[in-house]
C-alpha cells in the first residue's frame, strides 16, 4: 500500500496540532484466538501526520490484522508502552473523556442491502446522499469513502473544534437525517470519539476483502463553522444532559490535563446518573413507550443495529434481564441466540466499566427511532424506564379498589385507593376489616427536608390543581396544625377525631419516609448535603445527583412558585445572545453572574457582591441583570425590591441558598445604606438566630451565593466613607462601572424590550439544565474549579485579602465557561476575563489609595491629624512640662509647671501637651467619642495607635500641677512620648 490516500484523508479530517494525540487503531487476531472470539484491539498513538503514516505501514505488515481506523478527534492522553527490545510507542486510550478537538463532520452510511437500514448498493447511497444534502442545504462533502461495506461522509472545518462547540452541530446533522430519511448509523454522527476506516486500507468484514478508498475527488478547500451551522440551524435541538461530558478549563491557564481518578467516562447518549435504583418491569414501561411497546411486539424485527443494541442496554436493568433481551430481539434479522447472549454480556460489562445508565430517550431517537419524535415524554430527556407505571397496590385495600398510585411509602395499617386517598386499616369486632380515609384530600408523593425539619407532598386542592403541601414537624399534633393545612387548601372536618387521625397517620409517615434516604431533603435550592457528604444539586423540585434524581424540598410556596422553571429554553438563548453579541464584557459578567453563584461554595466563601453602576439610563445594565435572574426564576418577582426588609432578605437568601440574588436600581443614598448594611450580614453566610411561634430557638438559613447590585453612583465609594478604619467593606465588594455603548451599535431598545419580555413566560429553564449538570459531575466540577482558581491566584499573585475579589472573578470566569459548553450562550471568554482581571487591578489601586486602613502609617496619620485639628484652640492644653510625680509640683526650680497657652479660653481640656518634654496625653472618652462621631472604631484606632506610638493608658488628671482652676478630675488617659514620631508638629502649635 503507497498510503497516499490515507495521507491525503488524515491530514483534513482529523485536527493535527503537535501536542494532543491522534489515534491509530487495528483490528488483529491474537496468537491465541478461539473460534468465535472477537478480535482484539491495538494501536498506535501519534502526534504528527508523518508518525501516523508511520503506524499505517507498520500496521498493514502484521499478518493478523483485519482493519485500520483512525480515530477523528485528538486526545488528549496515551499510555506510554515498551516493547521486550526496548522500543518505545504509545499506546492509544481512546475515549469521549480525553477528546481534545475535532475537524470534521460525518456520516456513516450502509450499502449492503441486508436490511431496511442500508441501501440496496453504493449507488442508491450516493443518489439519496445527494437528496439529503440539497434538501438540507449543506455543501458538497469535503471527501467520501468507499467503506467497502457502505460510504463515510465528511465536511471537514476550517479549524478544530472542541467537544462543546461540535456537539450541538453533530446532533443537528443526526436530526437532519432522522427528518429527512437518510439511513444512516445516527450514534456514529455524534459520537466524539468516534473511528473510521482509512482509506488505502482493505475492509476484511467480506470475502475477499475489499479496498476501502477515496471515492470521487475531495474538496480543495474546508468550510467555515459559520457555514455549516447556518444550513444545520433548522434542527438544532437542546442537548441531552449527557452530552456535555468535558468540564471547562481555561486553556491560558492549564492544558487538558488527565480525568481524576476515580471518575467515569460518560457514554454518549446513556444517563449514566442511573443505574443503580431497583430493576424495572419491561411490561410496566410499554403503555408510556411506543419503542418498548412495538419492540415487545415485534421481537425487535424493524429495529436496526444501534437500536438493537440499545435494547439489549435496556434489558440490563430490566426484572426479565436476558429474557427480555432476547424478546425484544429474537426477531431481529441478526438474531441467533448465541450472538444476542454475547451481546448481552458486553452490555453487563460495560455497565460496569463505563457506569452507564439507563438508556436515554434522546439516544433511541438518535439510533433511529421515530417514534420519539411524537412522544409527549421525548421533551423530558429522560429514560424510558423513567416511565415505568407500577402498580403494587396493597392486596388488604381489594375492596376500595386496585392498581393507582404507589404504596410503597405508606407506613403499616394505611394504603392508598386509585384515586391517591389515603385510608386506615380497621379491624371490626366481628372480624371483619373496614377501610376509613383519613382526609378527602389526595396525599402522594411524599418527602421530607432536614433542615428546618418539614412533611412535603403533594396534593389536589382548588380546581384540581396539584399542590405542594408542607408541614412543620412541631405543628404535627399540636395547635397550629389545622391552621397550618387549611392556610394551603386542606380544609379539615370539625371536631378532633378528624385532627388527630392524620396527626398519627403524619407521625408514622415520617417515621416511615426516614427509614428510605431517598425521601430526605436538607436543602430548598441549591447544594444538597446528605450525612456530611455533598450529593447533589436541588433546583425545579429534585435533587440531581450522580445517582438518580428524586424530590426535593420548596419550604416556602411563594418563593417556590417564583423558582418554578416555566417555558422553554430558546427565548433565553435569544435573550442571552443579544447581550454576549455586543461585545460588551461589563454586561456580560453580569450575565454570568446566574451560573457564576452556585459554584461560590468551591471557593469557601460564605457570600461574595457584585456591584454595577453608572449614572446613565438605558445603557443595559438592568436589562442584563433580568436576563441573568431569568436563569433560575421570575425576571419580576424574583428581582430584589427596596421595600423588602432585611429580614425577609436574608429568609430569601436561607432558602435559594446557592442561587443568585439581584439588586437593582439603587438610586438614592438611602437605597445605598440599606444595601451596604445587608452586604456584610451576606458574607457572613446565615441569617440571625430567630424564634419560632412556639418560643424555640429555630435553625436560621444558610447560604454560599453571589449577590449582584445595580446602582446609579458607586457603591464602593459609599463604602469607603461610611465603613472606616479598615478595608474590611472594600474587599467585600467587586465594582465595575458601566460603559454607555457606542451608539451606531446600540441595540434598538424596542428590540431588546420585545425579546426581554418574552422572559416574563419562559425562565428557570435553563437553571434546570445547568442543576443537572452540576448536580451530575459536582466532583468534577469541585475539582477543576479549585485548579482553576489556584492558577488564578498564581496568575495575579493574589494575597489572603484579596480572597473575595478572586472567589468571584473564578466562578463568573468558570460559569460562563460552562454556560457556553451547554450550548445557552457565546461568551468571548477571553475577553471576559481579561475584563475581569482589568477590575480586579482597579479595586487594588483603588484600596491602595484609601485612607481608612489604620494598618498603614499613613492613614493613621491622617486621622489622628483630623481627631488633633478638632481639638486645636478649644481643648488643648501646653504647658512647659508634665508633671508625672505625686502630690502637688514645686513653686520653683526647673520642675515647675508653666503654662504656654491660655487655659482660661479653652472650652474643656481634652488635650494636653508638655511642650519641653515632649509628652503628650489624651482623654480617653473624648477619643472614643469622637471616634464613635466620625466612624471608626476605637479599638483599631487605639490598636494602630499603640502599634505605631507605644502609648500607655493611665488612670490620672488633665492638666496636672496647673492649679484648681485648670486641672481636672481623674479619669483614664492615653499617654504618649512624642519624640521621633511624625507627631512633633502638634507642638509647634503652641
Amino acid at each position: 500500500m503507497s498510503f497516499e490516500q490515507a495521507a491525503q484523508y488524515l491530514a483534513k479530517v482529523v485536527p493535527w496540532d503537535g501536542t494532543s494525540w491522534v489515534n491509530i487503531h487495528t483490528l488483529f487476531k491474537p496468537a491465541n484466538h478461539q473460534a468465535g472470539k472477537s478480535f482484539a484491539w491495538g494501536g498506535r498513538a501519534c502526534k504528527t501526520l508523518k508518525d501516523a503514516i508511520s503506524a499505517l505501514e507498520y500496521a498493514a505488515k502484521g499478518a493478523d490484522v483485519r482493519d485500520i481506523y483512525v480515530c477523528l478527534s485528538s486526545q488528549s492522553e496515551a499510555k506510554e508502552k515498551v516493547s521486550a527490545k526496548g522500543f518505545k510507542w504509545h499506546l492509544p486510550e481512546r475515549s469521549t473523556r480525553n477528546a481534545v478537538a475535532l475537524k470534521s463532520l460525518f456520516l456513516d452510511l450502509d450499502a449492503k442491502g441486508v436490511d431496511k437500514n442500508s441501501y440496496a448498493n453504493i449507488n442508491e447511497a450516493i443518489t439519496a446522499l445527494g437528496n439529503f444534502i440539497q434538501a438540507v442545504k449543506l455543501p458538497k462533502p469535503s471527501i467520501v469513502v468507499a467503506s467497502g461495506g457502505g460510504l463515510h461522509v465528511y465536511w471537514t472545518m476550517m479549524r478544530a473544534l472542541t467537544v462543546q462547540e461540535w456537539l450541538p452541530l453533530a446532533f443537528a446533522l443526526a436530526e437532519a437525517t432522522k427528518q429527512h430519511g437518510l439511513k444512516c448509523d445516527t450514534p456514529v454522527t455524534v459520537d466524539a470519539a468516534r473511528v473510521l476506516r482509512v482509506p488505502d486500507t482493505k475492509n476484511y468484514k467480506t470475502d475477499p476483502p475489499k479496498n476501502v478508498r477515496i471515492a470521487g475527488t475531495p474538496t480543495d478547500f474546508d468550510y467555515s463553522v459559520e457555514r455549516l451551522e447556518v444550513a444545520l440551524a433548522p434542527y438544532k435541538r437542546a442537548l441531552p444532559p449527557s452530552a456535555v461530558i468535558t468540564p471547562f478549563a481555561d486553556p491560558l491557564l492549564f492544558p487538558p490535563r488527565k480525568a481524576i481518578a476515580g471518575d467515569n467516562e460518560i457514554s454518549e447518549g446513556v444517563d449514566t446518573s442511573r443505574g443503580k435504583s431497583a430493576p424495572i418491569n419491561l411490561d410496566d414501561v410499554a403503555p408510556e413507550c411506543a419503542f418498548v411497546r412495538d419492540t415487545i411486539t415485534s421481537g425487535g424485527k424493524d429495529n436496526n443495529n444501534p437500536l438493537w443494541g440499545l435494547t439489549t442496554l435496556l434489558a440490563t436493568f430490566t426484572e426479565g434481564t436476558r429474557a427480555d433481551a432476547h424478546r425484544m430481539g429474537d426477531k431481529h434479522p441478526g438474531y441467533t441466540k448465541e450472538s444476542t447472549d454475547e451481546l448481552y454480556d458486553r452490555k453487563v460489562k460495560d455497565r460496569t466499566e463505563k457506569n452507564l445508565g439507563w438508556p436515554s430517550c434522546s439516544a433511541i431517537s438518535a439510533a433511529g427511532c421515530k417514534a420519539c419524535q411524537d412522544c409527549k415524554h421525548f421533551p423530558k430527556n429522560k429514560s424510558p424506564l423513567n416511565f415505568a407505571v407500577r402498580s403494587s397496590p396493597d392486596p388488604a385495600v381489594a375492596s376500595v379498589g386496585t392498581g393507582g398510585p404507589s404504596q410503597s411509602d405508606l407506613p403499616t395499617g394505611y394504603s392508598r385507593d386509585p384515586d391517591g386517598i389515603v385510608n386506615l386499616k380497621m379491624v371490626l369486632p366481628d372480624g371483619e376489616t373496614n377501610y376509613v380515609p383519613i382526609s378527602s384530600y389526595t396525599m402522594t408523593d411524599p418527602w421530607l427536608q432536614v433542615n428546618p425539619r418539614i412533611l412535603h407532598f403533594s396534593s389536589i386542592v382548588d380546581n384540581k390543581r396539584v399542590e405542594q403541601i408542607s408541614i412543620e414537624s412541631e405543628l404535627i399534633n399540636g395547635m397550629g396544625m389545622r391552621a397550618a393545612l387549611q392556610a394551603q387548601g386542606l380544609m379539615l372536618p370539625v371536631g378532633k377525631n378528624a385532627l388527630d387521625n392524620i396527626g398519627r397517620f403524619f407521625v408514622s409517615w415520617i417515621k416511615k419516609l426516614q427509614e428510605s434516604k431517598e425521601s430526605v431533603s436538607s436543602s430548598a435550592f441549591g447544594w444538597n448535603v446528605l450525612n456530611a457528604k455533598l450529593e447533589g444539586f436541588v433546583y425545579g423540585g429534585r435533587i440531581w445527583s450522580p445517582t438518580g434524581d428524586r424530590a426535593a424540598a420548596n419550604p416556602d410556596p411563594v418563593i417556590a412558585r417564583q423558582y418554578a422553571p416555566s417555558g422553554e429554553l430558546q427565548p433565553w438563548i435569544d435573550a442571552a445572545t443579544m447581550i454576549t453579541a455586543q461585545g460588551r464584557q461589563d454586561l456580560a459578567a453580569i450575565l454570568a453572574s446566574a451560573f457564576a453563584a452556585p459554584l461560590i461554595r468551591f471557593t469557601g466563601e460564605p457570600g461574595v457582591l457584585m456591584s454595577a453602576y453608572s449614572s446613565a439610563s438605558g445603557i443595559g445594565k438592568s436589562t442584563s441583570m433580568a436576563i441573568a435572574q431569568a436563569v433560575w426564576g421570575d425576571p419580576v418577582r424574583c428581582m430584589q425590591s427596596l421595600s423588602d426588609t432585611q429580614n425577609s432578605v436574608m429568609n430569601k437568601l436561607g432558602q435559594i441558598r446557592s442561587l443568585p440574588m439581584y439588586w437593582d436600581e439603587l438610586k438614592t443614598e438611602e437605597d445605598t445604606k440599606k444595601f451596604v448594611g445587608i452586604t456584610f450580614q451576606v458574607t457572613q453566610g446565615k441569617e440571625k438566630s430567630r424564634m419560632t411561634r412556639n418560643v424555640t430557638q429555630r435553625e436560621p438559613g444558610s447560604w454560599q451565593t453571589l449577590l449582584v447590585s445595580a446602582s446609579n453612583d458607586s457603591l464602593l465609594d459609599f463604602v469607603v466613607n461610611n465603613v472606616n478604619t479598615t478595608t474590611a467593606g472594600l474587599y467585600r465588594v467587586f465594582e465595575f462601572a458601566v460603559v454607555p455603548p457606542d451608539p451606531k451599535t446600540q441595540i434598538d431598545t424596542s428590540v431588546a424590550s420585545r425579546i426581554k419580555a418574552k422572559l416574563n413566560d419562559n425562565y428557570g429553564a435553563v437553571g434546570l439544565e445547568y442543576a443537572k449538570f452540576l448536580g451530575v459531575n459536582f466532583v468534577k466540577v469541585e475539582a477543576d474549579f479549585a485548579e482553576y482558581i489556584k492558577a488564578l491566584g498564581r496568575e495575579v499573585k493574589t494575597s489572603p485579602d484579596e480572597r473575595f475579589w478572586i472567589a468571584l472573578i473564578a466562578s463568573v470566569c468558570v460559569g460562563a465557561g460552562y454556560a457556553n459548553q451547554l450550548g445557552f450562550t457565546k461568551f468571548d471568554l477571553k475577553a471576559l476575563k481579561a475584563f475581569m482581571l482589568r477590575v480586579l487591578e482597579k479595586s487594588r489601586q483603588h484600596r491602595n489609595d484609601s485612607t481608612v486602613d489604620l494598618t498603614k502609617d499613613i492613614s493613621l496619620s491622617t486621622v489622628f491629624s483630623g481627631f488633633m485639628k478638632a481639638q486645636m484652640g478649644k481643648h488643648i492644653l501646653f504647658t512647659n512640662r508634665i508633671w508625672i510625680g505625686r502630690g502637688q509640683p514645686p513653686r520653683t526650680g526647673v520642675h515647675v509647671i508653666k503654662t504656654v497657652n491660655d487655659p482660661s479660653r479653652l472650652q474643656g481640656i481634652h488635650v494636653h501637651i508638655g511642650v519641653e518634654d515632649k509628652l503628650m496625653r489624651i482623654s480617653s472618652t473624648c477619643l472614643s467619642e469622637w471616634c464613635k462621631e466620625k466612624g471608626y472604631s476605637r479599638h483599631v484606632m487605639l490598636e494602630a495607635l499603640k502599634k505605631e506610638l507605644g502609648f500607655k493608658e493611665i488612670k490620672a488628671r488633665l492638666g496636672s500641677g496647673c492649679g484648681p482652676t485648670v486641672v481636672q478630675s481623674v479619669e483614664y488617659l492615653l499617654e504618649i512620648d512624642l519624640a521621633g514620631t511624625p507627631y512633633l508638629n502638634f507642638i509647634d502649635e503652641a
